[in-house]
C-alpha cells in the first residue's frame, strides 16, 4: 500500500523540465497526474567539425523563458499561486564549464559527440583499462560519460580557462543553477553519470583523475567538481529575479530540486522504481533502463545510482526518433502512415533496414550504416514498418543485454513520443513476446522530475513537521503516474518477428 501525500497539499501543482539536446519541455501537473500546462522551447545544437555541443547561454535562456511562460499558463487557469516545487531531467553526460559569475566558460559537450572515443581510449589508458575503473567505482566509465570532456579539455582548452573555471556541471546542475542561483551542488544521479563518482559509496573518486595528463589539471578538476547532495534537499526556490521577472509572489517561489539524470527521469516516469521494473523510453535516443539492488554481472551495460538507492542500469542507443525522421521526415501525417504501415505484413513485406544512422558503438556499429535490405521501398507505409522494427529489434538487444547481466524483469513500460504509435508498441510487445504498459503520458522525463520533486517536496515538509514516516519515490509514483491498458503481443507475429530479431544479429 503506497504512503498517502500527509503535507503537500491536494491542491498543490508540480512541474517536471525536461532538458534535452533536442529541446526543452516544462510540464505542469496536479495531484491526480493531470497535465495543467506545458512548455517546448527549441534546442539548437552547435555540431560543426563532428562535435554536438549547447551553448551555456541558450541554456540560461530556455531556463529563464519556460519560467515566463509557464506562469503565464498557471495565471490564466488561475493555479499559479499552487506551484509549490519542481524537478529537472537533464541528458546524461552532457556536461559544461562556467566561471565565478556563472559565465560560459566553454560550451557543454553532448553526450552523442562523436569525436568522444578517441579521447576517451586515451583516458582509458592512463587509468588502467576498465577493469581497474570497475574496482575504482564499481562501473565502467563509457565513451560519452564527463569524464572524456575533460581528457578532450587537455587537447583543446587554454591553461587560462581551465584555471577560470569555477565549477564543472552536468547539463542538470547548469540548468538548476539558472533556476535557483545556485550551482555548488548535484545529485547521486546527475554525479554518477560523469564517470568520476564511486557508485558504491556515492562520492567522487579521485583515482578517476588520473586519466587526465597533467597533475595540475587533476587538481583543477577535484575542486571544480560540485558537491553531491540528497536529493531530498532542495537547491533552493527560484531566483528571486526570476520569480520578479515572471509575476511570481517572492514570498511563494517554487521549490527546485536536485535533477534527475534524463535516464533516472524516464525510468520514475515509466514507474519503474524497483528491481526488476524496466522502462522503455523511445526519445530521441531509445533507451532500455531498468532498476536494480545490483550492480550488472556483464560488463554489457552502463550502470549509475538511482538517488534513492538501487542501480540503474541502462543500454542507450543514438538512434531513436532521428533516424525515423530521416526516415519519413519530420512532418508526415502521422496517422496515415500508421494505416499504412498496418496494412503492411510482419517483416515489412520481406523488406528490413539497418537503423543506424550514427553509430552505435554498444553494437560495434563504428560508422554510420543506415542499409535497406534487398532495397530501399518506395510505398511510406513498408518503409515506416521496417522502420519501427528495426528500432523494436534493437530495443530487444537491449532488454537481453539486461536479462544477461543477471536482471529478472517483472515489468515493461514504454513511454516517448515513438510510443505515441499503438503499431509501434505493438510491434515491440510481440518481438519481445511480452506485455507493456504504457504511460497516458508521453514525457516520461518530464513527468519523472516531477514524481521525484514531489517525493523531495513531501519529506522536506515531513522534516519540518517532524514526521519521521518516509515518503518515497514510489510513494510519488502513485500519485502522479498513470497507466493506458496494456499492449498484449499479437499472436500472429511473433513467429515471424523471431526471424526477423535472428536476421537482423546476423546482419551485426
Amino acid at each position: 500500500m503506497a504512503e498517502p501525500l500527509r503535507c503537500v497539499s491536494g491542491e498543490s501543482v508540480v512541474t517536471g523540465w525536461d532538458f534535452s539536446t533536442g529541446a526543452v519541455k516544462c510540464l505542469a501537473f496536479d495531484m491526480r497526474g493531470n497535465t495543467l500546462a506545458e512548455v517546448r522551447l527549441p534546442t539548437d545544437l552547435w555540431t560543426e567539425g563532428g562535435v554536438s555541443e549547447l551553448n551555456l547561454l541558450q541554456l540560461e535562456g530556455q531556463a529563464r523563458a519556460s519560467v515566463r511562460a509557464l506562469a503565464a499558463e498557471l495565471r490564466t487557469q488561475g493555479r499559479l499561486h499552487d506551484w509549490a516545487a519542481g524537478g529537472i531531467s537533464a541528458t546524461h553526460h552532457t556536461a559544461g564549464r562556467i566561471d565565478a559569475n556563472h559565465v560560459q566558460v566553454r560550451r557543454a559537450i553532448c553526450w552523442n559527440d562523436h569525436t568522444l572515443a578517441a579521447y576517451h581510449a586515451q583516458g582509458l589508458g592512463r587509468v588502467g583499462g576498465q577493469e581497474h575503473v570497475r574496482r575504482l567505482i564499481g562501473g565502467p566509465w563509457a565513451i560519452r560519460y564527463t569524464l572524456s570532456h575533460l581528457v578532450k579539455d587537455e587537447a583543446h582548452l587554454s591553461s587560462s580557462d581551465w584555471q577560470r573555471t569555477s565549477k564543472i556541471l552536468p547539463h542538470g546542475g547548469l540548468a538548476g543553477g539558472f533556476l535557483t542561483g545556485h550551482f555548488d551542488s548535484i545529485s547521486v544521479s546527475a554525479a554518477a553519470s560523469t564517470g568520476i563518482m564511486d557508485l558504491r559509496s556515492k562520492q567522487w573518486c579521485r583515482g578517476m583523475l588520473e586519466a587526465l595528463e597533467k597533475s595540475e589539471h587533476r587538481e583543477l578538476a577535484w575542486i571544480q567538481l560540485p558537491r553531491i547532495v540528497d536529493h531530498y534537499t532542495a537547491l533552493g526556490p527560484l531566483s528571486e529575479s526570476l520569480a520578479l521577472e515572471a509575476g511570481i509572489d517572492t514570498e511563494q517561489r517554487p521549490l527546485v530540486f536536485p535533477t534527475s539524470d534524463d535516464q533516472q527521469a524516464g525510468l520514475v516516469g515509466g514507474g519503474a522504481v524497483e528491481a526488476g521494473q524496466m522502462a522503455v523510453i523511445l526519445g530521441n535516443s531509445a533507451v532500455v533502463n531498468s532498476s536494480s539492488s545490483q550492480l550488472p554481472m556483464t560488463g554489457d551495460l552502463d550502470a549509475m545510482c538511482l538517488n534513492w538507492g538501487p542501480y540503474l542500469w541502462m543500454r542507450c542507443y543514438n538512434n531513436g526518433a532521428g533516424f525515423l525522421d530521416h526516415i519519413v521526415g519530420t512532418k508526415p501525417d502521422w496517422d496515415r502512415l500508421e494505416q499504412q504501415a498496418r496494412a503492411t505484413p510482419p517483416q515489412a513485406g520481406g523488406v528490413s533496414v539497418m537503423p543506424f544512422l550514427a553509430p552505435e558503438p554498444s553494437l560495434g556499429v563504428a560508422a554510420r550504416r543506415l542499409q535497406w535490405i534487398p532495397r530501399e521501398p518506395s510505398h511510406p507505409g513498408v518503409k515506416f514498418r521496417a522502420a519501427l522494427e528495426a528500432l523494436a529489434y534493437l530495443i530487444a538487444r537491449g532488454v537481453h543485454a539486461h536479462e544477461e547481466a543477471g536482471q529478472r524483469i517483472t515489468r515493461i513500460t514504454v513511454s516517448g513520443g515513438i510510443a505515441r504509435s499503438q503499431l509501434m508498441c505493438e510491434i515491440l510487445a510481440s518481438v519481445l513476446d511480452r506485455p507493456l504498459e504504457r504511460l497516458y503520458s508521453n514525457e516520461g522525463p518530464a513527468l519523472g522530475a516531477a514524481v521525484t520533486a514531489l517525493a523531495a517536496l513531501e519529506n522536506h515538509l515531513r522534516r519540518q513537521s517532524g514526521i519521521d514516516a518516509p515518503f518515497t519515490v514510489a510513494d510519488a509514483v502513485a500519485v502522479l503516474v498513470k497507466f493506458r491498458e496494456p499492449i498484449s503481443p499479437n499472436a500472429a507475429w511473433h513467429e515471424s518477428y523471431k526471424q526477423g530479431l535472428r536476421d537482423f544479429e546476423l546482419r551485426l
